[in-house]
């Protein structure tokens, strides 16, 4: 459900009440269409899902939590997340490193980084290809150097998230 600024700034500005009023309706909706059994709380142990958390379970303490357990974590945040009861651990199948390789390293979002690798495939095509460019792009006086040093910053970038990231 996308909301407008206006709608966004209304919400900030209510009572701690009315936020978890508000919190309760929509998890009951939840509840509602997937039953207790087909709704989980993605649990990272940071103060907003632990929040969320208490917050399900003073109405429904049935729900399950999820926490996914990558390396990157502290230890104190997975030991923390350890003393709540009914928490599915789980790990991922594959590691950051093979996620960059496989979908591009991720950015902002998705839609960015889709953008990013869409980019990047058409600047490549670019320098492998020979073929004339059409009037769009000659109206922008698209420029081959500037093109190859777009590219091989690219390529640079997804070098070291093969890697396991930056150093």
């Amino acid at each position: 459900m996308k909301h407008e600024l206006w709608e966004l700034q209304q919400m900030q500005s209510m009572s701690l009440n009315a936020k978890i009023q508000m919190t309760r309706t929509r998890i009951k909706g939840w509840i509602k269409e997937y039953g207790e059994e087909g709704v989980y709380v993605s649990f990272s142990g940071g103060k907003d899902s632990t929040v969320l958390l208490d917050i399900v379970r003073q109405d429904y303490p049935s729900v399950k939590a999820m926490f996914v357990d990558v390396p990157t974590q502290y230890p104190e945040l997975k030991e923390f997340v350890q003393t709540f009861d009914n928490v599915d651990i789980v790990k991922p199948k594959i590691s950051f490193a093979e996620v960059c390789k496989k979908y591009g390293f991720p950015l902002i979002s998705k839609e960015v980084s889709e953008s990013v690798q869409g980019a990047r495939k058409y600047l490549t095509s670019l320098l492998k290809n020979e073929s004339v460019l059409t009037d769009r792009q000659t109206d922008r006086q698209t420029d081959r150097a500037s093109v190859s040093v777009l590219v091989r910053q690219s390529n640079r970038a997804r070098e070291i998230s093969e890697k396991g990231g930056y150093p």
